[in-house]
């Protein structure tokens, strides 16, 4: 997704619109330098998108930046812009926007891969946001290391087709039998993997154990199994064992295993979702669950990654000219790779 040259007012904040209107009336167009930072340790995305509302200033803006997937620290400048300035005030929103979007995707998306190293990582939040940004959080989670995105849009930078297998709307319109439900969605697909997703009737072990059996009866290969049990439900296999544990635990992961292993499944994967980030990631490991997959949604998409950009210096007679809020003076940064310009 581009955002076109002709509608970047539509993006962009009134204020910077009455900046650049004002030099131009003023006949004032001096060439300055901007500088970009944020406040925490995060993984750096969406410069690729950013660097393309440059190129068509390349012959008159120079950038210096750092690359997707670079980890960076507080305050540290991620990019140096120098340019005039009524090129350059319409374009602050755009790109912070940018930036603060995606890099707080890869950042929560790192950190859910590597709590769940070696196992993948699923990206599946597009309910949980405008269709619009679907393009911009797929690369992001691409940046982050996630296996596979769930719609097309979100998988283009993957260069593969979008993952998943089956809703609880699916079941429902067979009536609420899951097995059924399954063995039509192989009939239908039959060149795909198919994950059977065994929680509707609440009682995952005794559903998945059903599901591989059919299967196998009917000369189909079951890949797996999605346990995505509401946070205030205990499984009825949980119950029967006397564990009162609500959601998906390690403890249902445990049962689910036991269940399928002792029915001959042992190659039949698991893939825990509902409420996942990295830190529950990190728990369900250290209990050494047996889980092999983790599907992630709108923790993905919490909290906040704010760019700022401040201009530090101009040029005068070919001179750099300290010019910046207190607080916010030029900070070189060696790591700066000369991207746009000369």
């Amino acid at each position: 997704m581009k955002i076109q040259a002709d509608s970047l007012r539509r993006y962009t904040d009134r204020y910077f619109i009455n900046a650049r209107e004002t030099c131009v009336h003023a006949h004032l167009n001096p060439c300055l330098l901007y500088q970009v930072f944020q406040r925490h340790d995060a993984l750096l995305c969406g410069m690729k998108y950013v660097l393309r509302l440059f190129e068509p200033l390349a012959d008159r803006v120079q950038v210096r930046a750092l690359e997707d997937g670079e980890r960076i620290a507080p305050l540290e400048p991620v990019m140096h812009i120098t340019g005039p300035a009524q090129d350059l005030f319409e374009l602050e929103t755009l790109y912070l926007g940018l930036l603060a979007r995606m890099t707080k995707v890869a950042t929560n998306v790192r950190a859910a891969v590597d709590a769940a190293k070696p196992k993948p990582v699923l990206f599946f939040p597009s309910r949980f946001d405008v269709p619009k940004v679907q393009p911009y959080d797929g690369y992001a989670a691409l940046i982050g290391g996630a296996s596979g995105a769930s719609t097309a849009a979100q998988a283009e930078g993957y260069g593969q087709p979008a993952i998943g297998t089956m809703p609880h709307a699916l079941i429902a319109a067979f009536k609420g039998d899951t097995v059924a439900a399954t063995l039509a969605l192989a009939e239908a697909h039959s060149h795909e993997q198919v994950w059977a997703l065994v929680d509707f009737e609440n009682d995952c072990a005794s559903t998945s154990v059903a599901c591989f059996q059919a299967f196998r009866e009917r000369g189909f290969t079951l890949a797996g199994v999605r346990l995505d049990t509401a946070q205030d439900l205990i499984d009825e296999s949980l119950k029967r064992r006397g564990v009162m544990e609500r959601g998906v635990t390690p403890a249902l992961v445990e049962e689910v295993r036991r269940a399928l292993n002792a029915a001959g499944g042992h190659d039949v994967k698991i893939c825990a979702s509902g409420g996942f980030h990295a830190e529950r990631i990190r728990q369900f490991e250290q209990a050494h669950a047996p889980v092999d997959v983790y599907a992630v949604g709108e923790r993905f998409l919490q909290g906040s990654n704010p760019f700022t950009s401040d201009v530090v210096a101009y040029y005068e007679s070919g001179q750099l000219i300290p010019c910046a809020k207190v607080g916010r003076s030029l900070r070189e940064n060696p790591r700066l790779k000369l991207v746009i310009g000369s």
